[in-house]
């Protein structure tokens, strides 16, 4: 009964004034410079506009920074109490450039990573709270800095001990819902040549021959794929060695990126196969892939190949569903060519009302 209260409540609510207040508030937002490490002013906007709103904000600062995360509920309800919680970040990938418009997209600077999903989900939020309080007292809303760089804010904000039944974390993925967020493995190769003349072959012993190898047994190699997950993909990013044109190269380095749909252990199990030591390998950052949750409504799906802070939520895995949903393509994103189509971002918005509503149904 409360599902169907609600959506007659929604279609009064998602008029045309909804739907300029979202690209009006994307608007406000882009204006504000927000790069990772400055983030501090633009949180200070999203704070007066939750307040403004009925909503009760807790700032919680980064140490050793005037950078804060931006936590709310609805009008000091219990923020240990949150049943469905809604994340994103408040950075953006350098450089700041302002946002324009024309009659189908917004573009700009963070228009879909992550500021478009940032006014989505405000405003998703400001219409549960104008139609339904007891909704809007269940839901919280998590804006964190650092997510484009080391994961910092989402780090800190787990000394929040938010435990949330369902957790959605805002990123452009053209308005379908994720199977997958892929694990990420980052290693370095690297290989010791001797060096000589390289007129004569038996003077030395060239790394970076070596080195081309290795890479081409690694492109050749079949790496997991699955059905549901995606293929595992991976980039060799950077390469180095050598010491002049006319000598045998001592030395030379390769960086990987794998895009991970088993495990990071499998993947460093299978490479340590392919190298069969004739490189050394070291790791250099990883975590195993977040496998999420096919949400209670109708909704494309597709596999998510970008990290999130999603691997960085302690709560994770105690949570009855996870969710990376929104508008605009990451395709796009940190590009001077960004932007978010005006009807995804009206999607968006109205695909987390619904969806937020229907979890607190769920719930009850």
């Amino acid at each position: 009964m409360r599902f169907l209260q609600f959506s007659c409540l929604f279609v009064s609510a998602m008029t045309i004034k909804w739907e300029e207040e979202v690209e009006k508030r994307l608007l406000e937002y882009m204006s504000h410079s927000s790069t990772t490490g400055n983030e501090a002013e633009f949180a200070g906007v999203v704070v007066k506009d939750l307040e403004e709103n009925g909503w009760t904000v807790y700032k919680q600062t980064i140490p050793g920074t005037d950078r804060f995360n931006v936590y709310a509920t609805y009008r000091n309800s219990d923020p240990k109490h949150v049943k469905v919680l809604l994340n994103t970040h408040l950075d953006t990938v350098p450089p700041y450039f302002p946002p324009t418009q024309d009659e189908k997209n917004i573009y700009g600077n963070g228009s879909n990573d992550a500021k478009g999903q940032l006014a989505a989900m405000v405003t998703a939020a400001i219409i549960i709270s104008n139609t339904d309080e007891d909704v809007a007292r269940a839901l919280g809303l998590l804006f964190v800095v650092g997510e484009e760089l080391d994961h910092v804010g989402m780090i800190e904000a787990n000394k929040l001990e938010i435990l949330p039944e369902y957790l959605l974390v805002g990123e452009p993925t053209e308005l379908k819902f994720g199977t997958i967020q892929k694990g990420a493995l980052k290693v370095k190769l690297t290989v010791t040549g001797e060096a000589g003349h390289s007129g004569y072959p038996d003077s030395g012993s060239s790394a970076i021959h070596k080195m081309v190898e290795i890479l081409n047994d690694v492109q050749n190699f079949k790496w997991p794929c699955d059905a549901t997950y995606g293929d595992t993909t991976y980039n060799v990013g950077k390469i180095a060695g050598g010491q002049a044109l006319n000598a045998w190269a001592a030395h030379c380095e390769a960086d990987i990126f794998f895009r991970v749909v088993t495990s990071v252990k499998n993947i460093e199990d299978l490479l340590a196969g392919v190298v069969n030591g004739r490189a050394n390998i070291t790791l250099l950052s990883s975590n195993d892939p977040v496998i999420l949750d096919v949400p209670p409504i109708d909704a494309e799906l597709d596999q998510v190949s970008f990290n999130t802070d999603i691997a960085y939520f302690d709560a994770k895995d105690k949570v009855k569903g996870k969710y990376l949903f929104g508008g605009g393509s990451i395709k796009n994103a940190h590009s001077k060519n960004e932007f978010i189509p005006k009807e995804e971002l009206h999607q968006c918005t109205s695909t987390l009302v619904k969806l937020v509503h229907h979890l607190y149904s769920n719930h009850h």
